[in-house]
């Protein structure tokens, strides 16, 4: 088998597999994923991973809290910017 066939052939292994994910027959590890300053969502998939998801692609937020500093007893979430106590 020469090399580009072997390509072909795992290139089409790959879109059948991205295909079981999207129709949801088989589970997605969300192992290629885009992010900005709303959130992060998975490439192959679309799910959110974390924040509102990439493009603020929806309205609840997966909080990803991060603390104010080593001094305060409060923490930020880094996407939404809601506030709670350590």
């Amino acid at each position: 088998m020469t090399l580009k066939e072997q390509y072909d052939k795992a290139l089409r292994e790959l879109q059948a597999k991205v295909s079981l994910i999207r129709s949801g027959d088989i589970p997605c590890d969300h192992p290629m994923k885009i992010g900005d300053n709303y959130g992060e969502s998975c490439q192959v998939c679309g799910e959110r991973t974390a924040g509102m998801g990439y493009r603020a692609s929806f309205r609840d937020c997966f909080h990803r809290y991060v603390s104010m500093g080593d001094e305060s007893r409060y923490e930020m979430c880094m996407y939404c910017e809601d506030m709670r106590e350590k």
